[in-house]
């Protein structure tokens, strides 16, 4: 059976729009903690016909006016518990936000410790998208963060903390729109968002999109010339 790594990577806005915004102070950052840990939580092993086995690498940053590591891409579900604590255990920043910085960096990483296939190598930037002008981008700005990751290769699903979060930027940071729809990580009492809902969609259609195999020739007679082999749907183990 040929292992088939997805690398995935959280960049999370931990912001002072993000940490102030409602009260209790932070209380959308820890939505957002708990978003993320229920999405670790639902990256499992899965099994596809023709002897291919989808593995999961995850990792996660925070930032605001400096990005903040918070563990390197790292195999599930060995590194689960460990992920998890240590996205549990951030404390918000609550200064500028350095968007632009922030997804560069998840590119590096995504670069430095991901897998070779760079074909299956996702972002999730999960942010307000404020401020919308009047401060500095110091690594290019948001476009060129996003182009870079286009250049490469590397789709990135753009989720709203919401409430008030800035539509406009969250698109500009989406590969494009199937990537952005209406994903949102946090809910408020007076107006509740199905957040669960956003992390099932984002893992079925990164199930969904057809995978290479690794270390299979390209060739007139191999099985990457046989197109249907590349679009059964997965059977969760």
């Amino acid at each position: 059976i040929f292992d088939c790594p997805v690398d995935l990577f959280f960049v999370l806005d931990t912001s002072e729009s993000v940490a102030l915004r409602v009260k209790p102070f932070g209380d959308l950052v820890a939505q957002v903690k708990t978003f993320t840990n229920q999405f670790i939580d639902k990256l499992t092993d899965r099994y596809y016909r023709c002897d291919r086995n989808l593995v999961w690498n995850a990792g996660a940053l925070h930032y605001s006016d400096e990005v903040v590591l918070i563990k390197g891409l790292d195999r599930m579900p060995a590194g689960r518990d460990d992920l998890k604590r240590r996205v549990s255990a951030v404390d918000y920043i609550g200064k500028g936000t350095y968007t632009d910085c922030a997804i560069k960096r998840g590119i590096e990483e995504l670069l430095i410790r991901g897998s070779h296939q760079k074909e299956n190598k996702y972002l999730i930037v999960v942010t307000d998208g404020h401020p919308l002008e009047g401060y500095k981008e110091p690594c290019g700005g948001l476009e060129d963060a996003a182009n870079e990751a286009k250049h490469l290769g590397i789709k990135v699903f753009s989720i709203a903390i919401s409430p008030d979060h800035l539509e406009p930027r969250l698109s500009v940071i989406a590969t494009d729109n199937n990537y952005r729809r209406n994903f949102t990580a946090t809910s408020l009492v007076q107006s509740p968002v199905d957040t669960e809902s956003t992390i099932e969609t984002i893992i079925d259609m990164i199930v969904s999109i057809p995978l290479l195999f690794p270390a299979i020739a390209r060739g007139p007679t191999s099985l990457l010339s046989i197109p249907h082999l590349f679009l059964l749907r997965p059977t969760q183990q």
